[in-house]
């Protein structure tokens, strides 16, 4: 019965996923005081000490990605930290910016899991292999039997062991390399890979007079809702950028 419950369930998610429109997301800035950059439309503000450019950069299944480069114009250090950044939406809850050190952490951590979840499918793999011998010399063969060709041993290793367990380690070692590829040089990856949180993401940064730290930002993606207000809190000043989303549908 629980079998069946959890078949149905499956067969049922994957309906959904499969009904699932699959969408193209680009974000304009709701404002005709813009500047390009290479193709993005670039936003911005100041207040006395203070300089915010913002501008859309890209999205992934999971996140939205602006680019946010914030400028100390003043006398006094300051430390910026993007988590005080607020994606805020017409339709939908109010979203936090992804944390770039708790993402890495969780990226981290997650690996060495499917590490650990691939040795236990391997060894699990071994003892099927081990128990189709077992129960075939069980049956009367003898092991020199077994080395001309056991049938029911090749059978169970081949049917069981390859089919679950090391198509099941596939599945992990792909994930895993999605999450941990090297990028090639001046690529720059997907939030999907750690490397787009360590190298490209900004984090909290001490920003000295004259300095300015450039990065990207990341959000829950948001397809329900059309515009969005970019929010920015530097030095207790808040800083408001407006979009709209438009989605295409291929």
């Amino acid at each position: 019965m629980k079998s069946s419950t959890l078949f149905s369930l499956l067969l049922f998610s994957l309906f959904l996923s499969a009904c699932t429109p699959l969408r193209v997301v680009r974000l304009e800035p709701d404002t005709e005081e813009i500047t390009f950059r290479y193709g993005e439309k670039v936003v911005t503000d100041e207040t006395a000490g203070t300089r915010v450019d913002v501008s859309y950069y890209d999205a992934s299944p999971r996140f939205i990605v602006f680019n946010l480069e914030v400028e100390n114009t003043g006398t006094e250090p300051f430390d910026f930290d993007p988590v005080s950044c607020l994606l805020v939406p017409d339709v939908g809850p109010v979203s936090q910016a992804i944390d770039p050190e708790i993402q890495l952490l969780s990226m981290d951590v997650k690996t060495i899991q499917d590490q650990k979840t691939t040795r236990a499918l391997a060894w699990v793999g071994a003892g099927i292999l081990v128990a189709g011998v077992a129960v075939d010399l069980s049956n009367g063969n003898s092991i020199n039997d077994f080395d001309n060709g056991s049938f029911f041993a090749a059978d169970l290793a081949l049917t069981s062991t390859q089919n679950l367990a090391f198509s099941l380690i596939d599945v992990k070692a792909e994930r895993d390399y999605v999450r941990n590829a090297v990028p090639f040089d001046d690529e720059i990856p997907v939030p999907a890979n750690r490397f787009f949180w360590l190298d490209h993401a900004l984090r909290i940064t001490t920003v000295k007079p004259g300095q300015k730290v450039y990065g990207k930002i990341a959000f829950p993606r948001n397809d329900q809702a059309t515009s969005f207000y970019f929010n920015v809190s530097v030095k207790g000043n808040e800083f408001k950028f407006p979009f709209n989303q438009q989605l295409f549908k291929p």
